[in-house]
């Protein structure tokens, strides 16, 4: 699986997750370890209580995202972390678990940790369809078309060694 995972609104942990080797969940509240949660329906009662009154539709769609991180996303999967404006991306792989920490000055309780297997990726390399579907509105989400994001980021390296 290829995960897109953002590092915050205007990237403002990007530097984060590139100098510690991982993503995170940057996020407000949710100061809970997720793993005790066994179900989405367990963490929409989570988004409920940290949210107050919104909609069933941002219910689901915030409990959907955190069960991505703690629960779906595996060791071994492929990462994609946007850069301000997505303008450049940086590619990795998923090396640990989900981790929690209550301790985190700012704030970035949930993580794991990744290798970095490729930075600045400019978005021109990638199709239109493809930058059209980077862009989605979640935080974290799955990349509809890994085949594709794949071939495109392999050339990329390829042409980028020669």
């Amino acid at each position: 699986m290829i995960w897109v995972c953002r590092a915050g609104m205007n990237s403002i942990h990007l530097d984060t997750f590139l100098k510690t080797h991982k993503v995170y969940l940057t996020w407000d509240g949710f100061k809970v370890d997720l793993k005790q949660f066994k179900n989405r329906e367990q963490l929409k009662n989570l988004v409920r209580i940290e949210k107050g009154d919104v909609s069933r539709t941002s219910i689901s769609n915030w409990s959907g995202q955190l069960y991505t991180f703690s629960q779906e996303m595996q060791v071994g999967d492929y990462i994609l972390i946007p850069h301000k404006g997505s303008r450049y991306y940086t590619f990795g792989k998923v090396t640990g678990d989900y981790s929690f920490c209550d301790s985190d000055e700012n704030g970035l309780w949930h993580s794991r940790n990744i290798e970095i297997l490729e930075t600045d990726i400019p978005r021109e390399v990638f199709s239109q369809s493809m930058r059209y579907s980077l862009g989605a509105y979640r935080t974290i989400f799955k990349v509809r078309d890994e085949k594709e994001l794949l071939t495109t980021i392999t050339r990329y390296r390829k042409q980028k060694k020669v």
